[in-house]
């Protein structure tokens, strides 16, 4: 296994003083977007609509088990490692490799629900105050480059602040186990059971990922109790929802690692789909090798073998990436997955369907803060089907999830002039705008 990093939970901040006063929820869900932006400007936001959007349903089918203080928005980065981490204000980051390094729905689900039930029990933000010792840019920097794995980035870093350990960097004994329990149940309660945590954890386990940090900056230490006390409350059993795609996620996220780090020089799936052209794992994992490498008619002869519901979905991509739009939106006319969704959109725009791309996007726009590029598309039509205003709009909102302030400012103000300073919808971009200027504050 890859190197493992300690799910990175912790903020790094030191814990508020004996006279502070706890932060108000405005104050989190502001200091939470402040963190946010800067981590969107420093470190690469996973641009893959299929790991986005997908890891965004398991998002939605756990927030309707429970409830948050916070909307929860979850962001995927895009890097090779082993990384989750909540922050305050309801902020969730997954980095890509946490996907491609785990061998079901369950894992993923139950590191999401823990760090739900962090955010839920607001442990971090019990253990900060309104006196601030850190700013934004200084933790946002610091789990960027955790994030991202660049370990000499936060060695200088973690000399920079002194004395490492004498700051709050992990959650509390306390804390991991109350996440752990009452993640697991919500896990349980989504149907995914309680055991996707636990496995999680004994996989790291057995990486050796503990001993690859200094011990004070382990936010999650893998305690052997912690895995007993999991397995002591729950009996294993299958999952109660559909997670039969994953399995293609699982091998997306690998192929597009390998795409990206190596330009795909290994032609491991399309060997694999050699030894056994039945497996439709394999056969997407080839499919997909041979569209990225541009070899498309190959990519469409595969793809039409996979013996999978999710064949149609499969062939749209391919066909939106070859730009054969008609024969995408024919095959995904009927497609119910948001990413099937998202490219028959893409599939409508490409054939001057405006109407209907421009609908069908909107109907994404629930995923949008997690996938950017919704916004973006959907602004870019608008703008160009002389409804200026909520293009503008927007175009503002994917460049302030993308952490570009001037091009977001430059959009919501000019959206706000062509809606007019008393309209509904300049009430909503002035309050983002605000946020804006108190972050370059």
């Amino acid at each position: 296994m890859k190197r493992c990093v300690a799910i990175v939970t912790a903020f790094l901040f030191l814990a508020a003083s004996a006279g502070a006063f706890a932060l108000t929820n405005e104050e989190e869900r502001q200091y939470g977007k402040e963190i946010y932006l800067e981590i969107a400007r420093s470190a690469p936001i996973n641009n893959d609509p299929y790991i986005s959007l997908y890891l965004n349903e398991i998002r939605v089918r756990l927030e309707s088990k429970t409830t948050m203080p916070f909307p929860v928005v979850l962001t995927v980065i895009d890097s090779p490692t082993i990384d989750a981490f909540a922050t305050i204000g309801g902020y969730v980051y997954i980095a890509a490799g946490l996907i491609a390094n785990c061998d079901d729905e369950e894992e993923v689900a139950g590191v999401m629900a823990h760090e739900f039930a962090h955010i839920k029990k607001r442990h971090i933000a019990k253990r900060m105050g309104k006196q601030k010792y850190l700013n934004a840019t200084m933790i946002a920097t610091m789990l960027a480059a955790m994030l991202v794995g660049d370990s000499a980035r936060e060695a200088v870093l973690v000399t920079g602040m002194g004395t490492a350990q004498s700051m709050a960097l992990k959650y509390s004994r306390e804390d991991e186990d109350e996440a752990d329990r009452e993640g697991s149940i919500l896990a349980n309660e989504a149907g995914y059971g309680g055991l996707g945590i636990a496995d999680f954890l004994k996989k790291l386990r057995a990486g050796g990922g503990d001993k690859l940090y200094p011990q004070y900056l382990l936010t999650h230490p893998y305690h052997e109790s912690r895995i007993i006390n999991l397995e002591k409350m729950w009996t294993r059993k299958p999952p109660s929802v559909d997670t039969s795609l994953f399995p293609y996620i699982i091998a997306r996220a690998k192929v597009v690692q390998d795409y990206r780090s190596r330009g795909l020089a290994d032609d491991i799936w399309v060997r694999r789909y050699a030894r056994d052209s039945k497996d439709p794992v394999a056969a997407y994992g080839a499919a997909l090798y041979h569209s990225l490498k541009g070899n498309f008619e190959e990519a469409v002869r595969i793809a039409r073998t996979i013996n999978s519901p999710y064949r149609s979905v499969f062939l749209g991509e391919i066909y939106v990436t070859a730009s054969r739009f008609p024969e995408a939106a024919g095959v995904l006319k009927d497609a119910t997955e948001k990413v099937g969704r998202y490219y028959l959109a893409r599939a409508y725009e490409g054939m001057g369907r405006t109407d209907l791309a421009a609908t069908t996007y909107r109907s994404l726009i629930p995923y949008a803060p997690s996938y950017p590029e919704i916004y973006y598309r959907l602004g870019m039509i608008e703008g160009r089907t002389g409804n200026e205003a909520a293009g503008h709009a927007n175009l503002g909102r994917y460049y302030m999830y993308k952490g570009n302030y001037m091009l977001a400012k430059t959009n919501f103000e000019k959206a706000i002039s062509r809606y007019g300073i008393n309209s509904r919808e300049s009430t909503e971009l002035m309050r983002l705008l605000d946020s804006l200027e108190e972050k370059k504050k």
